[in-house]
């Protein structure tokens, strides 16, 4: 069953996620602060171009090979991976739990699967419908706790939505 369409831009993929239904406070908290920081690393700019230096682009390649290492002793075990449509200001998905219209809470995503780097969304289910595969859910955004996550949010999916542009999937 294909997935319903958007009112924004968006892409298409499979990532790793979780619905997290009702986090309490301490969660909420912890998860804002892991998604700003998740965000910086998806938002930057790719341009591998910009200094030559071999002694730099090591010095990157080890950091990211420790950063990997942490995360992934953090998160050995990822959520399964799902079909997903990602968009400014909604998702879709499919799913094996059910969901009702106006529960909220987290989902946590896993786009660069298998890092353990989450991104936690804040979302109210819109609709939920039965499918073969189990769920179906539409999920709001709520408004990401800053500024500069909320831009680094709308880059990350515009660079998305044009790299699946350019590949014929959006």
């Amino acid at each position: 069953m294909p997935l319903p369409e958007l009112d924004t831009v968006y892409f298409d993929s499979c990532f790793p996620l979780r619905f997290h239904p009702a986090p309490d406070a301490a969660t909420r908290h912890a998860a804002q602060l892991e998604t700003g920081l998740a965000l910086a690393v998806l938002a930057a700019p790719q341009d591998q171009d910009s200094d030559g230096s071999p002694l730099l682009q090591r010095l990157e390649a080890k950091l990211d090979f420790v950063l990997e290492l942490g995360l992934l002793a953090r998160y050995p075990q990822l959520p399964p991976a799902r079909p997903c449509r990602i968009g400014l200001e909604a998702v879709v998905w499919q799913d094996e739990q059910t969901a009702a219209p106006g529960d909220s809470g987290l989902l946590q995503l896993h786009p660069h699967a298998p890092s353990g780097c989450p991104l936690y969304l804040f979302v109210t289910i819109e609709a939920s419908e039965a499918s073969p595969d189990g769920y179906r859910h539409l999920a709001r955004l709520q408004p990401l706790r800053h500024d500069n996550d909320t831009r680094r949010w709308e880059r990350w999916v515009f660079q998305q939505h044009r790299q699946h542009i350019g590949k014929g999937k959006a």
